[in-house]
């Protein structure tokens, strides 16, 4: 009976030995399981979290650069009807044109030029030339010839034109090209044009900004280039070669 007792005694404790053991097993499993849900939170925190690929420090002031690959490209176009408005010197300017539209405007080609009207411009050739009017003003100008042979300058279109910001001197040539002027700031340009295209760091305060027309020809565009420095507008091209 004694031994009996005994065994009893030594079977109800191994018993309890063994439970022991079980829930010591358990702790290690309900760890696992509170790091896989840290992990599964953590990859959903991310996932809501918009990528950002541009290498750009500074632009992510004034757009959200999320929307760039990291050659600073995104698919926000202006459109292929977008109308590219622009005054000069309250001269009228539109691309493509031809060298007698703008004459009839008072511009001229500047004195000492490489090229005159009659010049021969070979075949897919691209020709850059300035013109002046009569109170000073400079234009610079990019003539093109698409056919298959040569042509007279005066017979290419004219794809693409150029205003320099010589604002605020005394003296200054006013322009507006699709509501961006000579003391447009640089969110005066993403407020009347909204994000561009593209943006183009050229030294560590100069940029420039695309505006395309659309995805297939990306020649065709508004660029504007800016000094962040002085948060203004240095020149202003604008181009559609048809």
């Amino acid at each position: 009976m004694k031994h009996l007792k005994v065994l009893s005694l030594i079977l109800v404790f191994a018993f309890l030995f063994s439970l022991c053991g079980c829930l010591n097993e358990d702790m290690p499993y309900a760890e696992d399981n509170k790091t896989q849900s840290s992990s599964e939170v953590s990859s959903v925190e991310s996932a809501s979290t918009p990528e950002i690929t541009s290498l750009d420090n500074k632009m992510s002031k004034y757009f959200d650069i999320s929307l760039f690959d990291e050659e600073n490209y995104a698919d926000i176009y202006l459109g292929k009807k977008f109308d590219i408005n622009a005054v000069f010197e309250n001269s009228y300017f539109s691309v493509p044109t031809d060298m007698n539209v703008i004459s009839k405007n008072g511009w001229q080609l500047v004195e000492g030029s490489d090229y005159h009207e009659n010049s021969l411009v070979f075949a897919k050739e691209t020709v850059e030339l300035q013109f002046k009017n009569e109170n000073g003003a400079v234009i610079t100008a990019w003539f093109y010839n698409s056919s298959n042979s040569s042509v007279r300058l005066s017979k290419c279109s004219i794809v693409k034109f150029r205003i320099n910001n010589n604002y605020p001197n005394e003296n200054y040539d006013e322009f507006n090209v699709c509501g961006i002027t000579n003391v447009s700031v640089l969110t005066d340009i993403i407020q009347t044009l909204g994000t561009p295209s593209h943006f183009y760091e050229k030294t560590e305060n100069s940029y420039y900004f695309d505006y395309f027309l659309e995805k297939r020809d990306r020649r065709n565009k508004i660029r504007i280039y800016v000094d962040l420095e002085n948060d203004a507008v240095t020149a202003v091209e604008f181009s559609k070669y048809k």
